[in-house]
């Protein structure tokens, strides 16, 4: 499979041409999360600066979260994952980068936008998108019967009670003893990893009240060591060359591209240096998930 920096240069270069084709960059200011603030993903190139600024180290986040589910359980032959808000599907490429070539991976990613630049499938695996809402298909499903169930950051635009509901749907709609995994990417900017670890909280609780058994604690997360978490990430995973590319663009060449004023005709120069100099996310700091193990009682 292709490497995320090439990955990156291939968003790179379409962004580029967007950038210096004379126009405002107001909207770009809006890829930020503060306060819970959600960008507008279905703007095209909101989605192209969202990726430049986080697929690096999401994937390698998303890396990680899938070895260290391959730590806890056996999938030689065969996995299957439904990914919920997988976006552009960083998930299933960090999967197919960690699991045995034997195994095969059955991988449904769903979510509420039509992503561009989705991953490409190995040619072993059944892969599909589905651009719906991921409670509905959940509702509408027969049966609930993937080995793994994992929430990037879209874990922070699902409210406490439909994780509630979700609990519900999986003690309804999942065959007695099987065992299903759970796993989420949780954000670190302020309070937030608060609010999602609420979040994650409600579900384990959901599903202890609808006929599941777990060992795990749903107050502790996975999170690199102090030692570790100013480490690049180049340094740590071999498949994570250094963006230079992308990091120069972003920190000194996007902002200084703004025309002037804004959509009100205000001058805007300073606003732009300020919210559109972002660098990219190259260490592992910000890598932090949880993972629950849970089996139906028969």
């Amino acid at each position: 499979m292709f490497t995320i920096n090439d990955y990156l240069d291939d968003i790179l270069e379409e962004f580029e041409d967007y950038v210096h084709s004379g126009i405002r960059l107001c909207d770009l200011k809006s890829v930020h999360f503060d306060a819970g603030k959600i960008p507008d993903y279905s703007n095209i190139h909101v989605q192209q600066l969202y990726l430049l600024r986080y697929a690096y180290a999401y994937s390698f986040e998303y890396k990680c979260m899938y070895r260290t589910l391959l730590d806890r359980t056996n999938f030689r032959k065969n996995i299957s994952v439904t990914s919920i808000g997988c976006g552009s599907m960083l998930d299933y490429w960090a999967l197919a980068n960690v699991v045995p070539r034997s195994c095969d991976i059955r991988y449904r990613g769903i979510d509420t936008i039509d992503w561009a630049y989705q991953m490409e499938a190995r040619i072993q695996d059944d892969v599909r998108f589905i651009c719906n809402d991921a409670i509905d298909c959940l509702l509408r499903a027969h049966t609930l019967s993937s080995n793994v169930y994992i929430f990037l950051k879209s874990i922070s635009e699902l409210p406490v009670v439909a994780m509630s509901e979700i609990g519900k749907l999986f003690g309804e709609k999942t065959p007695m003893g099987k065992t299903v995994f759970f796993m989420f990417s949780l954000r670190t900017d302020r309070g937030s990893m608060e609010r999602d670890v609420c979040r994650t909280r409600a579900l384990f609780e959901a599903m202890l009240e609808n006929g599941f058994h777990s060992d795990d604690d749903p107050n502790i997360y996975c999170h690199f060591s102090e030692d570790w978490r100013e480490k690049k990430i180049k340094d740590v995973d071999e498949d994570f060359r250094h963006p230079w590319r992308v990091v120069d663009f972003l920190k000194d060449e996007l902002h200084s591209s703004c025309i002037g004023y804004s959509h009100t005709g205000e001058h805007c120069e300073d606003d732009c240096e300020r919210r559109l100099s972002w660098w990219p996310i190259l260490t592992c700091k910000q890598a932090h998930w949880q993972i629950f193990e849970f089996r139906k009682e028969v």
